[in-house]
This record gives structure tokens, C-alpha cells and sequence, in this order.
């Protein structure tokens, strides 16, 4: 019995020493690699001094559930992939009995689009206890359990692929606080997706482990709070002036800490894309606070160069381009043997051009050494603020532990630009508008100058036009003036296409970067008289109705005063001339032309139903008058098949009057058909006469007195009727 009792005491204990883990505390990560691959990390920060090596474990399993049902989504053992030192600010600050060393698990996983689609996203979860039993601001610390907790999206929204991966925060310092000093921490991170992160203060979560069951399998939300002692809640983890808080926007911890001892503190960063929150990670940490010995904090003080007053935080420093342009500044450290260092810090601009020259680093007060050092800021000739007032802090720190302590002055100054006047353009004719004609030369000198002697460049452009393409020289000049080149513009045919032409003629200069243009405008209004043509013709009428195989002529003249050169032709309306049987033949030349037009009327035309001809004369001109245009229309007329009326009777007597039956008068084509045959019938049908002349006689031979029928063929239609055969 008692050697059963002894076992079982061993291992309480033995379970008991696994579950003081002396985690110091830590954060989620959640990196997308490609397509639905992720990699999950956890950093896990680990008391090296006070931390049982028993409760280090090499493997975990955390939890994946589904937010909105606490429906778990996947469970994942993760391994340790990487060890080391969480660093000091200082090295000359480290203390032996604070050593944070940085465990970092994690796996790749795949987050199926098929099943991670909930709108209210996911969270993983890994718990462990216990905390260190020393922490002064927690009841109970030595059985506390922690919960690693992050939040994170869907990976479709709006039936999309939503891709993010979670912020990283700025990874923790080994740093101890000291009482009542102020205390800083960068807990800040950044978000790989760009999306914007708000920092608040949290309490630790507790969760479901305990000293009997120190690494629970992964258990769904919501998981428990650890306990403040009196006075601590969320709002005061760490207590002072000020308390424990966090910048929001930055994420900066501050805390001027009133009293001693290991204390716990939690915060969270919050994610939003477009102004909706898609996740969260939490970190839990904790801070030491020592007595430490006095560090008295440094001091900086600026003067303008060539004056004697200290500059107060607060005034506007007014820098003239024309003066030193510089600052001295001068620091110290009440300190002996203090190490310090000065560096600026732009406020409210990103012009970083100034220069700092002196000693920025060095040791004061060492014994016969210097008590300050001096350094001096300038600003280069070209330091221009545009008006505003810079604000740009001098900042002076030493060396102090735990936490270098600073002195900030925050200059404000404004810098004056260099003067700079415009350059000068000149032309050395009086003349702003040219009014030329063909032949005509502009030509003038054109000059530029700086008068600070600034660099020119001089050029000339078109407004509205390409320069280059007409009869222009103008030579480009660059160099400190006065520069003069010459402009010709030779006025040709080119030239008078337009009716006006603006020219500039700019001069640049360039002064600390900046470009200031002057220029000159010149108009150019051209003139060419020129009287149109004209162009006539023997046919008086513009409309004709011809009968088919008529022929039909027409004769043109075009005549032009100024003697240009004349083109007469004839273009038909949709249709090629010569596909129709028309000719039009024209004699060109300066001054006249003539042309002569025949054609016959034709079925083409007929079926065409209105043929259009554009008789045009075109002039040859620098700038050609409109085209002189006569048009005429023509329409063909062909029988009419049923309007015919041949001889209904005849006699073959052998009088010689009416022997015959014949047609002379029959169209032989009506261009609907032609003329095939003729076949004669008696009344009972018989063929008595055929032919396949149009110029047919049939003298009623062999036949009797009587009526005889008739069927002309004209391919596409017959024409039938009657005639009389008297004897």
C-alpha cells in the first residue's frame, strides 16, 4: 500500500513539473504559399532560465473550428522547425535571470475552397499550462493555462477566391522594464495583403488545460479568461503613470510601471480590408520590471547658425535662401561615462536632402573628455518647403538601461526657395502676324537669355501641327545665354494647306530641379487667290429618256482664268463605263480641257433602270477649289410587246398589194427576250408556216381562205394573235 502511494506521488509530481512550462508567451501566423496551400506557424516564447526543458514539446496539435458553429474543421500536429534568442535592445542591458528564447512550429496546410466558404470565418486554437508562478498580476499563476488564439477568413466570399494571409507582428525584445521609468515596446506589425491593422489591450485567455491535463486535444470556443489580482483588469495589466496601453494605429506598448515584478500582459490585431474586419491575432507576453539605477536622460538644444538665441520648441525658424542655412546642435548627458547618439526624424515631409555633419556619436564626461558634443544640420542651396512649415525632430539618446533614454527637440522651419527669374525670348523683327503668299520667306533672329544665368535650352513648336513637316529651319540651342539662332520659313505649296498657323518660340530654365518656361507667340495667316473654274457642255438638259439602241453624245469645256492645270472624267454612279459601252475621251491642259462623250442606250442600262454620270472637272492647284461637277441621268425606254399591232389580214392575190403576211415593224430584241421564231397554226392546231426570221413572209400557200392563229417566241415571253387569209 504505501509503495502504491509513493508511485502515485511521483507521478503528480512528474505531471506537475511537465505543466510548469514557464511559457512566456506567444501568437498565431497564417501565410498563403500558392493556390490553397497555407503555411500555419506558431512562435512560441519560452522562459530559458526559469522554463522546464520536460515541457518543451516537440510536437503539438492545435485545432481549426469554424467560427459561427465552433464546428471543427481540422486538427494538425505541428513540429519545432527553428530555436533562438529573443535579443535586447542593449546587449550591456542583459541580466541573467531574464533569457527568452523563440520556438517556432509550423506546417503546411490545404484550406479546401469546398469546405472553407462560412462568411464568419475560422479560428485555431493550441492550449497549454501552466504560467510562471512568479507573475505578480494574475491569481493563481502557477496553474493559469494559456490559449494561442487567431482568427481568420473564409477562402471564398461572394463566391470568389479570397486570398489573405494574416499580419505579422514586430517580433519581441528580451527587455526588462525598470520602476518608474518609462517603457516602450514596438509590438506594431505589418500585413502582407496590405490591408490595415488596429491594435487594442486584451486579458490572456485561460482555456481548458490544467496541471492534471497540462495539453489538452484542441477544444472549441469560448475559452476562459485568467483571473487579474485586485486593481488589474484589461485596461491596467501593468500598473503606473501612464498604465500599460497601446497605440492603436502603431501598435506601441507604453508603460511607466510603479512597482516590481514578472507581469503578464495580452493584446490583439485586429484586420480589415475595405472597412470590414476579416481576422485577429493575439499575443500574450510578459514583462519584467526591475529597480534599476538612475539614468538621468540626455539633452539637445539647437541654435541657428550666426546667432546666439537657443531655439524653443514651438517657434517657426525662418531660413533664408541667401543665409548659412544651417543648424548647430549641441547634446550632453548629465550622466558620467554616458555613450550618446543624435539622429533626426521627419515629422510631416520626406525630404531628407539636408545634411549632418559633426560628431552624431561619442562618450561625454569621461574624465577631461568633452562634456557635449556638436553637431550641424544644413540644408542644401536648393532646399525649397513650398511655403509649409517642416517639422523635424532632433532627437539625442544615450545608452541607458533598460531602455535608451532620449531628449527630442522638434524643429520648425521653413525654407525660403533661391530666387529665380524667368528667362527671356526676343525676336528681332516687330512683327507678331505674317500674312504671306506663296514664294514669300519669313525669316528673323530669335534670342533667349537668363537673367541669373541659369542654363537655356531654346526651341520652337507647332500649336496644333507638326513644324517639322514644312520648309522650316530653326537651329535648337542649349547653353548659359544670351543664345540667338535663326528662323526661316520658305512658303510653298505645303504651307498654304492651312489657312493659320501659331508658333511658339520657348526658352526654358532649369533651377534647382524646377523648369520655368517663357514664350513667344507668332501667327502666320497664308493667302491664295484663286478663282474656280468652270466647266460647261452642249447639253443643256441634266435628265434623258432615250429609246433603246439610240445613240448619244455630249461634249464638255472646262476653262480656268488663273490657268491652272485642268483634268476633265466622267465617273458613272456604281458602275464602270466602259462595262456599259460608253467612251469618254479629254484633251487636259492649263487653263482648258475639253472632252467628248458618246454611247448608245443599251439593255444594260434599261436594267439598270437610272444610270448616273458624274461629269467633274478637277483643277491642279496649291489649294484647289471645290470640284465643278455636271451631272446627268439617263433612262432607256424598250417596246412594249403587248402595245404592238401587226396586219390582221391579207390577200395573196398576185395584185402585188397585200400578198403576204409578214412583220417588218417587229422588234427584234426588247431586252427582256429576243426574237426566236414564228409558228403558224389553223384552227385545228396544225402547224401550216414556221420561221425563225424576224423579216418572216408567208404567203399562204397550200391553205385555204380563213383564220390562222399565230406564237412568236421571245424566249422569255410569246406573243400570240390572229390573222385573216382572204382569197
Amino acid at each position: 500500500m504505501k509503495k502504491r502511494f509513493l508511485i502515485i506521488f511521483y507521478l503528480l509530481l512528474t505531471a506537475l513539473g511537465a505543466s510548469a512550462t514557464h511559457i512566456v508567451g506567444g501568437e498565431f501566423e497564417l501565410r498563403h504559399l500558392s493556390a490553397h496551400s497555407y503555411r500555419l506557424t506558431l512562435n512560441l516564447y519560452f522562459d530559458q532560465v526559469n522554463g522546464n526543458p520536460n515541457a518543451l514539446d516537440p510536437i503539438i496539435t492545435v485545432g481549426i473550428f469554424e467560427k459561427a458553429t465552433n464546428r471543427q474543421m481540422m486538427t494538425r500536429p505541428m513540429t519545432i522547425k527553428g530555436q533562438s534568442l529573443v535579443p535586447y535592445t542593449s546587449i550591456e542591458c542583459t541580466v541573467g535571470e531574464l533569457v527568452t528564447r523563440k520556438i517556432v512550429y509550423h506546417e503546411d496546410i490545404i484550406l479546401d475552397p469546398s469546405l472553407f466558404t462560412h462568411p464568419g470565418g475560422y479560428y485555431v486554437v493550441w492550449e497549454r499550462c501552466c504560467r510562471n508562478s512568479t507573475i505578480n498580476n494574475i491569481i493563481g499563476p502557477e496553474s493559469a493555462a494559456q490559449t494561442f488564439y487567431m482568427e481568420f477568413p473564409p477562402v471564398v466570399r461572394d463566391r470568389a477566391i479570397f486570398r489573405n494571409s494574416s499580419p505579422v507582428l514586430f517580433p519581441p525584445l528580451s527587455d526588462y522594464a525598470c520602476k518608474d521609468d518609462l517603457f516602450y515596446f514596438d509590438f506594431g506589425g505589418t500585413d502582407p495583403d496590405g490591408d490595415s491593422l488596429v491594435y487594442d489591450m486584451v486579458t490572456p485567455l485561460n482555456g481548458y488545460s490544467s496541471p492534471f491535463n497540462p495539453m489538452p486535444a484542441p477544444s472549441r470556443a469560448p475559452y476562459s479568461t485568467i483571473s487579474w489580482q485586485a486593481g488589474y483588469n484589461t485596461a491596467n495589466q501593468i500598473l503606473g503613470t501612464p498604465a500599460m496601453n497601446i497605440d492603436a494605429q502603431t501598435g506601441r506598448l507604453v508603460v511607466r510601471p510603479n512597482r516590481t515584478g514578472l507581469f503578464v500582459f495580452g493584446i490583439r490585431c485586429q484586420e480589415y480590408r475595405n472597412g470590414v474586419r476579416i481576422g485577429e491575432i493575439r499575443r500574450d507576453f510578459q514583462l519584467l520590471v526591475l529597480n534599476c539605477s538612475r539614468n538621468e536622460p540626455p539633452k539637445i538644444m539647437a541654435t541657428e547658425r550666426g546667432t546666439k538665441k537657443y531655439y524653443n520648441n514651438g517657434e517657426v525658424l525662418e531660413i533664408s535662401p541667401t543665409g548659412q542655412r544651417c543648424i548647430d546642435i549641441y547634446f550632453t548627458d548629465p550622466d558620467p561615462e554616458a555613450a550618446i547618439q543624435f539622429f533626426t526624424r521627419p515629422v510631416n515631409f520626406t525630404d531628407n536632402s539636408f545634411t549632418v555633419e559633426g560628431k552624431t556619436t561619442g562618450v561625454v564626461n569621461s574624465g577631461g573628455g568633452e562634456d557635449t558634443l556638436t553637431a550641424t544640420l544644413c540644408f542644401p542651396l536648393c532646399y525649397d518647403t513650398g511655403g509649409k512649415v517642416y517639422e523635424l525632430d532632433f532627437i539625442v539618446k544615450d545608452d541607458g538601461c533598460s531602455l535608451p533614454k532620449l531628449d527630442t527637440l522638434r524643429l520648425k522651419f521653413r525654407v525660403d526657395p533661391l530666387p529665380n527669374s524667368p528667362p527671356t525670348v526676343a525676336l528681332s523683327t516687330p512683327d507678331r502676324i505674317f500674312e504671306v503668299e506663296e514664294g514669300d520667306v519669313i525669316s528673323f533672329d530669335v534670342t533667349g537669355n537668363d537673367p541669373d544665368q541659369d542654363v537655356i535650352a531654346m526651341s520652337v513648336v507647332g500649336v496644333g501641327f507638326d513644324l517639322n513637316a514644312q520648309n522650316v529651319t530653326f537651329n535648337p540651342k542649349n547653353g548659359v545665354g544670351p543664345l540667338t539662332t535663326t528662323f526661316n520659313w520658305i512658303i510653298d505649296c505645303k504651307a498654304l494647306q492651312q489657312s493659320s498657323y501659331q508658333l511658339e518660340f520657348i526658352v526654358t530654365s532649369q533651377s534647382c530641379g524646377k523648369t520655368v518656361t517663357t514664350k513667344e507667340l507668332v501667327e502666320v495667316r497664308t493667302k491664295y487667290p484663286n478663282t474656280p473654274p468652270i466647266l460647261s457642255s452642249d447639253q443643256v438638259a441634266r435628265i434623258f429618256e432615250m429609246e433603246l439602241n439610240q445613240p448619244f453624245e455630249a461634249n464638255f469645256l472646262g476653262e480656268d482664268i488663273d490657268l491652272h492645270a485642268l483634268v476633265l472624267e466622267a465617273v458613272g454612279d456604281g458602275f464602270n463605263l466602259a462595262d456599259y459601252g460608253m467612251t469618254f475621251s479629254a484633251l487636259n491642259g492649263n487653263g482648258n480641257a475639253s472632252a467628248k462623250f458618246n454611247m448608245v442606250a443599251n439593255c444594260e442600262m434599261f436594267e439598270k433602270g437610272s444610270v448616273i454620270i458624274n461629269f467633274n472637272l478637277r483643277e491642279n492647284a496649291c489649294v484647289s477649289t471645290p470640284l465643278q461637277t455636271i451631272k446627268m441621268e439617263f433612262k432607256v425606254k424598250v417596246p412594249d410587246l403587248t402595245e404592238f399591232l401587226p396586219a390582221n389580214i391579207f390577200t395573196p392575190n398576185g395584185d402585188g398589194k397585200n400578198d403576204y403576211f409578214g412583220m417588218p415593224t417587229l422588234p427584234t430584241n426588247v431586252c427582256t427576250g429576243s426574237f426566236q421564231n414564228i409558228t403558224i397554226f389553223n384552227r385545228w392546231g396544225k402547224e401550216v408556216f414556221s420561221s425563225t426570221e424576224q423579216n418572216f413572209r408567208w404567203d399562204g400557200s397550200h391553205v385555204n381562205a380563213g383564220v390562222y392563229y399565230y406564237v412568236i417566241d421571245y424566249r422569255t415571253n410569246k406573243f400570240k394573235g390572229s390573222v385573216t387569209l382572204v382569197r
